[in-house]
């Protein structure tokens, strides 16, 4: 009987030390994903936007409106003790869940998630992303000038601490040295206008003003978790929600430039390439004795000078872009506001 028991100690221990082995040992492939629907680029590289805006909204109307809310984001109808509201959180696996209070329930249509707007109604709703359900952001993967030759592609954490590195090393004998690294953009930004964000068809619900900020945050996977964070990244990002309605202010930290000062000198002079010369177009023309170009007619009637139309400017992007050096992770923050006095 004792040996039984002395037997059945002996295999919870090894289950426990099995257990807390397999717990404490951690692997990523890069690019990779977590639990949690965490995914990364092939540096590691994962990205998150979570947001806070206050929505003022008017009822023009004699009668009163319901009003439907995309469920992605979380709100609260900022009115009586804030009794209605919306949720979202990520459970274990990646998926959301949702939790609506019983006043808003009460108060549903048709079955819809929304809220009531009485005549003449004046309300502002809280509307969220946050980190419990924050927005994840594709981001792109680093290319380099040897391909994924000489790249990191797996590594292996127990307690935090690096224990082995899997490194491509399936190269020829040439390029001994086959360029450097410069900061590569790894995000396009999304465009959000007053339209896209306020689809509203109903011309008596009117959004006044909007105000709130932005947190995209960009965290290097691998060293997330370990002791040592021994690994660093190097790269830039552009802004990742682009207002075009609204004013965008308090950038924390401070850019680093526009996206046209990148574009036309930055990537040039740090890459070491040099800037593409553009050779003068010959656009000279044949000497003839056919026609001789006067500003007659052959009637004889004078005509005047052809009016010379300029080309019509189009006004590209110069939304902000940050360079990054960094080894855990970096929160970008910015304010946004609009307001239409005239309503919408």
């Amino acid at each position: 009987m004792k040996m039984k028991k002395v037997l059945s100690i002996l295999l919870m221990l090894i289950l426990l030390v099995s257990f807390s082995a397999f717990t404490l040992a951690q692997q990523y492939t890069l690019p990779g994903s977590l639990p949690g629907g965490i995914v990364y680029n092939n540096i590691g590289l994962s990205g998150e936007i979570m947001l806070n805006i206050n929505v003022t909204l008017v009822n023009t109307a004699p009668y009163p409106k319901y009003v439907l809310v995309n469920p992605r984001y979380d709100f609260r109808v900022l009115r009586g003790n804030g009794s209605e509201y919306f949720y979202n959180y990520r459970t274990s696996t990646g998926a959301l869940e949702r939790v609506v209070s019983r006043e808003l329930l009460s108060k549903s249509v048709n079955y819809f998630v929304g809220f009531w707007l009485a005549p003449y109604e004046t309300v502002v709703v809280n509307f969220k992303i946050t980190k419990n359900s924050s927005y994840y952001v594709p981001l792109l993967d680093f290319k380099s000038a040897c391909g994924d030759i000489g790249k990191l592609t797996s590594l292996t954490y127990e307690n935090g601490t690096l224990v082995s590195a899997v490194v491509n090393n399936n190269g020829g004998l040439d390029k001994l040295i086959c360029g450097s690294i410069y900061p590569q953009l790894i995000n396009k930004p999304i465009f959000l206008s007053i339209h896209s964000m306020f689809p509203i068809l109903d011309k008596n619900i009117r959004v006044i003003k909007y105000d709130g900020f932005v947190d995209f945050r960009i965290t290097n996977i691998p060293n997330m978790n370990s002791t040592d964070k021994m690994f660093h990244v190097f790269f830039a990002v552009v802004q990742p929600v682009i207002f075009l309605n609204g004013k965008t202010y308090d950038y924390r930290p401070n850019f680093t430039m526009t996206y046209q000062d990148y574009l036309k000198k930055f990537v040039w002079e740090y890459s070491g390439v040099g800037s593409p010369q553009v050779k003068p177009v010959n656009s000279t023309t044949p000497k003839t004795n056919l026609f001789k170009l006067t500003d007659r007619l052959l009637s004889g009637i004078k005509v005047s000078s052809p009016h010379r139309i300029s080309p019509k400017s189009y006004h590209s992007p110069n939304f902000p872009v940050w360079v990054v050096f960094m080894g855990e992770k970096i929160d970008i923050t910015y304010r946004i506001s609009w307001n239409n006095d005239s309503g919408r």
